[in-house]
């Protein structure tokens, strides 16, 4: 257990985490769901999720739960409330006759609710209209009286949003709830791999699955890259159709797929000892230092990721493994002869051009794990896997320095 840190804040942390994480998945699983090729979303603009499609806007507002009961959507719910506040903001950029609404729950209506009525898009609003303006104004009076009162003012979570909502004309809240829909009992983050996976028809049933985790991880990245600025924010559904064309290619073919050459490990990230005692052995710098550890996580991650698809890649991963060893020793012990009569310090620079030659040479020099992989990262960083389990070194006495 975490020491020192309030378990409800690390309960927080961890929703708005997956609350973040929800947002990339829904999007992706809208877009899937639509036919037209021109559509695109956006993640974090004008919502939650933007969808684009056939001259429509569809701004969908996210609320996501890890509660085995997550709570109703009731007239008095804050999320109701704010999810008004952040549409009015809204309308100044959008054309509301073109735009719905969407409120997005884990939760679901009451039956006997007012909200009941957004459940459907062409359920007359007038009654739910009054219901709001009630509940509005019953908050806003609260306040008022508080206020007066000198006392602490109540539903602080809710008075913006009700007072947005009443300052609005009537003409236009009726207007603008005319295109609000409430989309209750959503799926979780944790059902969504299989809900996409149901979208990819061209892909045999066995492997859709597989290629659904190989889609998300993409789709993640360039909502990253969005969200950096490194690509535009949005995404179109032609984008995502040739990254599909693209996972079925590699899956016939049984390609094996460079998954973590974009990525870099965690700050927080720490090797085992056994990797920097290595280098330390040879005086290796801190840039040596810097790109083993950046190659080891990736290679580790890579490693784990085949295996978790297909468990029948042990038996290649360990193969590849001897293979880069055999390469490996026939460097290690040409260099210990020639280390025979030098210097310590002689020594320790051998050392370290067989390090340099693990980061620099051996990915272009040793045949590669499957025909059409061409990412460094993998040789590089399973020579550092391999020197943490001392099946090789750099320094010529390695064993012997490193036996306690």
């Amino acid at each position: 257990m975490t020491e020192n840190i309030d378990s409800n804040a690390v309960h927080e942390a961890t929703a708005a985490a997956l609350g973040f994480y929800f947002q990339s998945q829904f999007a992706l699983l809208t877009l899937i769901s639509q036919t037209n090729s021109e559509a695109a979303v956006a993640v974090e603009r004008l919502d939650d999720v933007e969808l684009k499609v056939d001259g429509q806007s569809l701004l969908y507002q996210l609320k996501h739960s890890i509660q085995s009961n997550p709570p109703a959507v009731t007239l008095a719910s804050v999320a109701f409330w704010k999810t008004i506040k952040v549409w009015i903001d809204a309308l100044p950029l959008v054309s509301l006759p073109d735009t719905t609404f969407h409120l997005v729950s884990v939760g679901k209506v009451p039956a006997d609710s007012p909200l009941a009525a957004l459940c459907n898009l062409t359920s007359d609003r007038n009654a739910l209209l009054l219901a709001m303006e009630e509940e509005a104004e019953r908050v806003a009076t609260q306040r008022a009286n508080a206020e007066k009162a000198g006392t602490k003012l109540p539903h602080a979570a809710r008075a913006s949003g009700c007072d947005a909502f009443l300052k609005l004309a009537p003409s236009v809240r009726l207007s603008l709830m005319r295109r609000v829909i409430i989309q209750q009992r959503s799926v979780t983050i944790g059902q969504i791999p299989d809900e996409l996976a149901k979208w990819l028809h061209l892909i045999p049933r066995h492997l859709r699955q597989q290629a659904a985790e190989r889609l998300l991880q993409w789709w993640d990245q360039q909502v990253v890259f969005g969200l950096c600025d490194r690509r535009q924010r949005v995404i179109q559904r032609s984008e995502m159709e040739q990254q599909i064309s693209s996972i079925i290619a590699d899956l016939e073919e049984g390609a094996l797929v460079a998954e973590f050459a974009s990525f870099t490990h965690p700050e927080n990230y720490e090797p085992d000892g056994m990797l920097t005692r290595q280098i330390e052995l040879v005086h290796g710098k801190p840039s040596d230092i810097a790109k083993a550890i950046r190659a080891q996580w990736r290679a580790k991650e890579q490693r784990s990721s085949w295996i978790n698809s297909n468990p029948k890649m042990r038996s290649t991963i360990a193969g590849y493994d001897s293979l880069l060893t055999e390469r490996w020793f026939d460097r290690h012990s040409q260099m210990v002869e020639d280390c025979a009569d030098l210097e310590p310090a002689q020594v320790e620079a051998k050392g370290l051009e067989l390090l340099r030659w693990s980061h620099e040479l051996a990915p272009n020099q040793v045949e590669p794990i499957a025909h059409g992989w061409s990412a460094h990262y993998y040789v590089q960083g399973t020579y550092q896997v391999l020197a943490i389990d001392l099946h090789v070194g750099w320094h010529a006495d390695y064993l012997k320095l490193l036996k306690d």
